[in-house]
């Protein structure tokens, strides 16, 4: 996924505006920015759970147990590699 600073940087803007995440500068690095989700933002993603649930077993259900453990299998090693 290619994106620019910038556009991250007007997604955190929004997501503040709606106190889903809150944000601090480092002392020690003043470049760098603490992200943090607050309550109202773990509220929201709490609601997520179900619909994304449901959603995964439309589009993956077809696949069968033991294809999907593949698939699960293979993803977290992806994910390993990445670090």
């Amino acid at each position: 996924m290619v994106t620019r600073d910038s556009d991250i940087t007007r997604l955190l803007d929004r997501l503040e505006s709606r106190g889903l995440i809150s944000r601090e500068r480092e002392v020690k690095d003043r470049r760098r920015i603490q992200t943090h989700i607050t309550e109202e933002g773990l509220k929201l993603i709490s609601g997520l759970d179900g619909p994304i649930t449901d959603c995964h077993r439309r589009q993956l259900g077809s696949l069968g147990e033991k294809n999907i453990s593949t698939l699960n299998r293979l993803l977290e090693e992806v994910t390993h590699d990445l670090g």
